[in-house]
Formats: C-alpha cells, structure tokens, sequence
C-alpha cells in the first residue's frame, strides 16, 4: 500500500470514528493528525464526498418520511424515525466508500502487460518487482500485479520464472487448469497440449488443480527442487519424478532433452521448433523410445538418431515428416 493510500484509509476511520462519537483523547489525536496538511486534505475531501452523498439523498429522504409517518398518531415519532433514517444512509455511504477504498486496493491492478513470442524466445523479461520471466518461442503470457499478489496467466508454450521473494504479496501461474502458487523461487512451467508440466530449479512449489468453473481448487503436491510434474486439465497426474536440474529450461539454449521418451511426444515439441509435422505409419513406431540431448536448430540430426536406432525409414513430404517400417 503506498502512502497516499494509507493516509486516505486512515481519514475514512476518522471519519467513521467520528459519526460514532470522539472521545476527548480521541479528539486531542485527531487534531494532531490534521496538523500535517497531507492528512488534512485527504480527511477534507472524504468528507466532502460524504456530505455531498447525504446532501443528494436528503429530497428523497423527505420523501420517505412523508410515506411513512403520513399518519397523524405518528407525528410524536417522526423526529426519532428520521434521525434513525439519516444514520441508515450515513453508514451506507461510508460502507460504500470503504467498499469503493477496499475494492481499489485488493481489484484494482497496479501493472497489467502481455508478452507474446512467435519463432524467436525472449529471455530475461523483468517485471516491475525484479523477478525474471524467459519466454520460449511460440509462447504467450499475461502478467498482471495488484496491492497483494502477483499473478500470471500461461496460454501457451513455455516460461522459466525467477521470482523475487516477497511473503507479502504471493506469486501465482495459471496453466490450464493448473494453479501453482509460490512466495520466491525458480521453476519452468510447460503448457503443451492440455497438459501442464512444472520443472523446479529451486525453491518449493504448491501446485493445484482447479476443479470446477467457480475457480475452486485441490492442493495436489508441493514440489522441492530437481522434482517435476506433469498433469492435464483433468486433474490427472501423468509423471511425477526426479530429473537433473541442468536441463530446465534447456530451450533456453537451443537445446532439448530427452529421457525415454515417445516418438510422439518427442515430435510434438519439435513440431514447433522445426515447423514440421511427423506422421507415423502405425502406433507401435509412435511408442518407441527415445533418449538423447538434442539442438532445436538442427531437426535433422533428430531423425538421424531415429533411423541410426531403429529399423524405420524417414520419408519427406514437404512440412510432413512419415516414419515407415522398413
């Protein structure tokens, strides 16, 4: 909270403390406070826009009071109703601007931007409390900042976070149906297909699942470093297991790893560095294995490997790759 707004709540609970009635040290206190000439406008203009919200009520409240107290034998009554009246519409107006002033500090952002990357990354991305964002090429975010959090939204493709420690105001990602929450830390996030996988670097990291419209989630694991985690909008945990922390985020250098990994799912994230498609002649050839440190820049060398470990033929059609049997 910055200081003009501590200054304006603070003359909002004078001004409530004062229709409820000052005490003589209370009186004393706020005479004091009024000396500064900051404090002394911020309670000035609260109480001008509270007053000009009685002074606009104050027909309609006649009005009222006719309709209800048009009964003779009710006229002894009348100036104790309308007081209770008047008092009703005060502490609705001051609810109101408490509202208005509580909804500006929680709602309202204080840095709202979009990073968006097409067939290039863009590495160290800073953000206005110092933490880092790497964007992978083809990847999409939006950040937004309020009073007490930080959030971001992943749409797509994938992002190390170096996020500055602040216990204040927590630091959330949003992919998919996946929240991860964290206070300080490193970590990737992947959204790929539906399917979320986050890579921890160091720190901890609480992972949900949102589970239903409302936004409600299920805290599902809190990952500590060299953990990874994989699961899609369903809320199905797919992988969960230990990896070398060198190969985060190795997109960062061109290069991508893998670890006993399907031909299709291996193809699927090349698909987006190379611009090409693999099709498979049958499932058996899409579940082979492969494994092996890869650059992102040489699609080839890729389909060397495969046809150097397996008796599969490699076919090109255009953007189309087909991986025969031999």
């Amino acid at each position: 909270m910055n200081l003009q707004m501590q200054i304006d709540k603070k003359a909002n609970q004078w001004l409530i403390k004062e229709k409820e009635g000052l005490s003589f040290q209370e009186q004393k206190e706020l005479e004091l406070w009024l000396e500064n000439i900051n404090h002394k406008k911020a309670y000035d203009e609260n109480k001008k826009l509270i007053d000009e919200c009685l002074h606009l009520d104050e027909d309609f409240i006649n009005e009222l009071e006719n309709e209800v107290f048009n009964n003779e034998e009710e006229e002894q009554n009348i100036f104790y109703k309308s007081r209770y009246l008047a008092a009703s519409i005060i502490i609705a107006c001051i609810v109101v601007f408490s509202l208005f002033e509580v909804k500006n500090y929680y709602f309202k952002p204080t840095f709202l931007t979009n990073y968006i990357t097409s067939n290039k990354k863009s590495l160290n991305i800073k953000l206005p409390d110092n933490s880092i964002v790497d964007l992978d090429l083809k990847s999409q975010i939006e950040v937004v900042y309020y009073n007490n959090k930080r959030t971001v939204q992943l749409n797509r493709g994938a992002a190390m976070f170096s996020i500055a420690k602040n216990k204040e105001k927590p630091f959330f990602i949003k992919s998919g149906k996946t929240l991860i929450e964290v206070v300080g830390t490193k970590f990737e996030v992947i959204n790929q297909n539906n399917i979320t996988t986050i890579n921890v670097l160091e720190g901890v990291v609480k992972v949900s699942h949102i589970y239903n419209n409302q936004g409600d989630i299920q805290t599902l694991i809190r990952l500590k470093k060299a953990q990874s985690f994989s699961l899609n909008n369903k809320g199905e945990v797919l992988n969960y297991n230990t990896i070398n922390t060198k190969i985060i985020a190795s997109w960062k250098e061109d290069m991508v790893n893998f670890d006993k990994t399907t031909l299709k799912e291996a193809s699927s994230l090349f698909e987006k560095y190379s611009n090409r498609k693999m099709k498979f002649a049958n499932y058996e050839l899409s579940q082979l294995k492969i494994s092996g440190k890869f650059s992102t820049l040489h699609y080839d060398s890729f389909l060397e490997a495969i046809e150097l470990i397996y008796p599969v033929k490699i076919e090109k059609d255009g953007i189309i790759v087909k991986v025969l049997n031999k």
